[in-house]
């Protein structure tokens, strides 16, 4: 991908910015493979230029806790993450204070920062719950989709363009009201997207939600457009190749698909699974 990512497929994904966030303060273990590893430093380098801040010597920045955690602290001041970033953080922060040492230089910026972001977090919540999740997550639902029908996501193939549309529902206000909300509330939430990603993708291959097709369709580009494979494959370090088979055959498009992917799928079979893997 020679593009900037920020300008091109990073600006219309508001997801981009609170995973980021989350994966500043993983450690090597978690970065994923190195496809993933290397889009990550890209990411990096784009936004130590749009906030101005320094860094070391590429290639080591993830040694460099300190920095790590004031970049972090700076983006979540800037963008304000939604429910599930805080989260991740939190526990994140949580790990560090659990494995790091008393005596290191950076232990009390992680005490403090572990106290605000356990406050924040809290603050987040309440304020969710009192904005009325149901309504939020339908407003973001319909928002998501609505980008989807107007061509936002058509850089991907169709079964990304899911992928896409459900990453950002998961890290935004939908995916909020999903995990505060009573489990009825979301059974039925989850149910109404199930229903509309089956729609979508079944329009956008034009045929019948129940219709199979060879999983190839649904991966190949549309129109021999490219894709931006490196964005779509680090959104998806989350996948396991067993755990998540269809998420992960779609996302990560520089392996082979899992052999839990249906070589046979409809739209509706094939939104009903990344669905459940996801949420």
């Amino acid at each position: 991908m020679t593009n900037a990512i920020l300008t091109g497929p990073g600006c219309v994904l508001e997801s981009v910015q609170p995973k980021f966030m989350v994966s500043l303060l993983q450690d090597d273990d978690a970065t994923g493979e190195m496809p993933q590893q290397q889009f990550r430093q890209r990411l990096t380098q784009e936004i130590l230029v749009q906030t101005q801040q320094q860094w070391v010597a590429p290639g080591v920045y993830r040694k460099q806790l300190a920095m790590s955690l004031q970049l972090m602290e700076k983006l979540v001041a800037m963008h304000d993450p939604g429910h599930l970033a805080l989260t991740l953080i939190n526990q994140r922060l949580q790990h560090l204070l659990n494995t790091e040492s008393p005596g290191a230089l950076h232990y009390p910026m992680l005490i403090l920062l572990h106290e605000k972001f356990v406050a924040r977090c809290a603050w987040k919540e309440k304020a969710l719950m009192q904005r009325g999740l149901t309504v939020q997550a339908g407003n973001h639902c319909e928002q998501i989709f609505t980008r989807w029908r107007a061509g936002v996501y058509d850089t991907w193939s169709l079964s990304r363009r899911c992928f896409i549309a459900l990453e950002e529902l998961r890290w935004g206000a939908f995916g909020d009201a999903c995990r505060l909300a009573g489990p009825d509330v979301a059974t039925l939430l989850i149910d109404n997207l199930r229903s509309m990603a089956t729609e979508y993708l079944a329009l956008s291959i034009h045929a019948a939600p129940a219709t199979r097709h060879f999983y190839h369709h649904w991966i190949t580009p549309m129109n021999g457009k490219g894709e931006y494979s490196e964005l779509l494959s680090w959104m998806g370090d989350w996948c396991d190749v067993d755990k998540h088979p269809v998420c992960w055959s779609v996302s990560q498009r520089w392996q082979n698909v899992a052999s839990g992917m249906p070589r046979l799928c409809s739209a509706g079979r094939l939104a009903a699974a990344m669905i459940e893997e996801m949420f």
